[in-house]
């Protein structure tokens, strides 16, 4: 009987072990699987937070006119003729630089292309991207490597951006980039002058 009782108390101290390390190999997969979670939540954090391009090809956002029409000609995969693409936009200060590649370019991936001012400042540039040489789902897979997963995305587009610049990539096959301070400045300006042509409006109305 005493043989028993120990043999008893021995089985229970090893089923205790046992039981004992089962806990320790869960506590420790647990804290494996949250690192592993944390650190790829952490990479994709920072590839969604990485810096977004400004422009492409010399052309960055927030150049002045002078200052992309140098960049323009030192670039002739955009195949820039100087002044005669340059052109005003109704309104006050602003100015429009149309490329095309096509006919003086033909080796560029660059079709038309067009360049946006403000107050003498580059807001929004377009690129055409030549459909023949390069297609949407290739300039879609190169973009989610190095800037992540778009923040916004629809059949017509995808859309990526942080509190400066927003890139997009627009069917057929567009790359647009946008200086998010001017544009939502001018978004702003043009409510506020749509607010104040509609209450002339109904002053007029009133009028009768």
């Amino acid at each position: 009987m005493k043989n028993f009782f120990k043999s008893l108390k021995s089985q229970k101290i090893s089923i205790f072990l046992i039981l004992l390390i089962c806990a320790c190999s869960l506590c420790f997969a647990q804290q494996s699987s949250n690192k592993s979670s944390s650190k790829t939540s952490s990479q994709q954090t920072s590839n969604q937070s990485g810096d977004l391009p400004s422009g492409y090809g010399g052309v960055n956002l927030g150049m002045s006119v002078d200052e992309t029409k140098k960049a323009l000609q030192s670039n002739s995969d955009f195949g820039y003729n100087g002044d005669r693409d340059v052109s005003l936009l109704p309104g006050e200060n602003r100015v429009l630089i149309e490329t095309d590649a096509r006919d003086f370019a033909r080796w560029s991936f660059l079709e038309q292309c067009w360049f946006q001012f403000y107050d003498d400042k580059l807001y929004t540039i377009m690129l055409n991207l030549n459909k023949k040489k390069v297609d949407y789902y290739s300039v879609y897979s190169s973009l989610v490597k190095k800037y992540g997963e778009p923040v916004e995305f629809s059949p017509e587009r995808a859309v990526w951006k942080n509190d400066d610049v927003q890139l997009s990539l627009e069917r057929p096959l567009i790359l647009k980039y946008i200086d998010l301070n001017t544009f939502n400045s001018l978004v702003d300006q043009s409510m506020v002058e749509h607010t104040a042509q509609e209450k002339l409006r109904e002053e007029f109305l009133n009028s009768f």
